[in-house]
């Protein structure tokens, strides 16, 4: 059974294999206790769209010659970590004609290509899973409430057109997978903490399938539990799961924040996850064709 994965990376410097580590851990445990599983992986790299903008800013501030940028290069971390989060957000302008050219939009064509991507590779009708870091946890959940409410914009609909298949349109969706998000912070913006995406997508609900769980190290100050939120939330988000990541500097407040790729703890949790929702459709598959004969 072909499963597309998608993953989408987070805030600061990352390269375009950012997810291939992940992807071996998940394949790896995979093998050993549901082999029949194949994933279908996809990294939704978007870093570049940002880069190109705080690298201006940074060759801008070269003459002031600033406190704290030779030795630790303080400034280029809040550039580039800060930077990605206000540079996304879309700009509150009405009747704007260079509405395409914001950077939402142009990480979310990025996200919408790699969907397109994954349908050809895994199937147009092959379950979805979505696997976000950090800010890449803000973009998902935006991308998916795009497509659940209407509001894709005419830009990315095209993308979508093309062909148009239920994987892109996100009606396969069956996994998300949030790890150090700090959504919680972005639904300050709503006196009722907003409106969550629905997971599984809606038209598979009810199916007993897939899940969305958020996963978080209580060392992560970027970080926070979201299940409790509201009422609305409570009912879509499966489980809040406190994580120990690994690593040098995982005790502190954002030494953490980079540890999930490698939690033993959220491969398994996934792995196990994926497994079972295969064992499941597999043997739904096995009792509709023993009815047909």
């Amino acid at each position: 059974m072909k499963i597309a994965v998608g993953f989408v990376h987070g805030n600061g410097q990352q390269h375009p294999d950012f997810y291939q580590g992940m992807v071996a851990a998940l394949e790896g445990r995979l093998a050993e206790i549901c082999p029949e599983v194949e994933l279908v992986p996809e990294g939704i790299y978007w870093a570049d769209i940002t880069d190109n903008l705080e690298k201006k800013l940074q060759d801008k501030l070269v003459p002031y010659n600033l406190r704290w940028d030779k030795m630790i290069d303080a400034r280029g971390f809040m550039i580039n970590f800060v930077g990605d989060a206000i540079a996304y957000q879309p700009l509150p302008i009405k009747n704007d004609q260079a509405a395409n050219n914001y950077i939402y939009a142009d990480i979310h064509e990025r996200f919408a290509l790699k969907l397109q991507s994954l349908a050809r590779k895994a199937g147009p009708d092959a379950p979805l899973c979505l696997i976000c870091h950090s800010l890449g946890t803000i973009i998902t959940s935006n991308y998916l409430y795009d497509l659940q409410c209407g509001k894709i914009s005419p830009r990315i609909r095209e993308i979508i057109d093309m062909n148009n298949t239920p994987l892109e349109r996100g009606e396969t969706l069956t996994h998300l997978y949030m790890m150090g998000s700090p959504i919680a912070l972005w639904t300050l913006r709503y006196h009722d903490f907003g409106k969550p995406v629905t997971v599984p997508a809606p038209n598979l609900r009810g199916q007993e399938i897939g899940e969305w769980v958020n996963f978080y190290d209580k060392d992560d100050v970027i970080a926070y539990p979201i299940k409790n939120l509201s009422e609305q939330y409570a009912e879509v988000v499966k489980d809040d799961i406190e994580v120990r990541n690994p690593g040098l500097l995982s005790g502190t407040p954002l030494g953490s924040h980079g540890g999930y790729y490698q939690s033993d703890e959220v491969i398994e949790r996934i792995v196990q996850s994926l497994a079972e929702m295969s064992n499941k459709i597999t043997a739904q598959q096995d009792i509709a064709a023993a009815k047909a004969t």
